[in-house]
């Protein structure tokens, strides 16, 4: 996926939603998502693909970001979109998903991939996200 971004970016610090094609893509559609950056430390879902929903158990996509997260996991989510978007360079994470609770025993990692419609500002970020498909069961309380 990173890969993939950097040769959409052309010379350019990061490219533009306009530049990457779904079809290129289409493996990875239902691990993707989309941050619309809506103003500074504001921010929307505009898209969540399905194994995302299927993980979280509910679609997303129009919300505001972190909506139903618990706010030590929003606040981490917004330090990582706001760090993205004022370097305008990309972020990695792996580990527990700790971000939803109920779930917060599988593993997880994502690229973070800023985007750009004048070529200055970041307006969106993608980002793809892998689970562990074969976890194991949560540990007992």
């Amino acid at each position: 996926m990173h890969e993939y971004w950097k040769g959409r970016c052309r010379g350019r610090t990061m490219p533009a939603r306009a530049d990457i094609d779904p079809a290129d893509l289409k493996a990875l559609l239902p691990n993707l998502m989309i941050y619309q950056v809506d103003g500074p430390d504001l921010y929307s879902l505009r898209l969540v693909g399905s194994a995302i929903v299927a993980f979280v158990g509910q679609d997303f996509t129009g919300k505001v970001a972190g909506s139903a997260m618990t706010a030590e996991a929003k606040h981490a989510l917004y330090e990582l979109l706001g760090d993205i978007v004022r370097t305008q360079t990309p972020r990695f994470r792996a580990g527990k998903a700790f971000w939803w609770q109920e779930k917060n025993y599988r593993e997880y990692e994502a690229c973070f991939l800023p985007l750009s419609t004048d070529g200055k500002s970041v307006n969106q970020i993608l980002v793809g996200t892998k689970f562990d498909l074969t976890p194991e069961k949560p540990p007992r309380p």
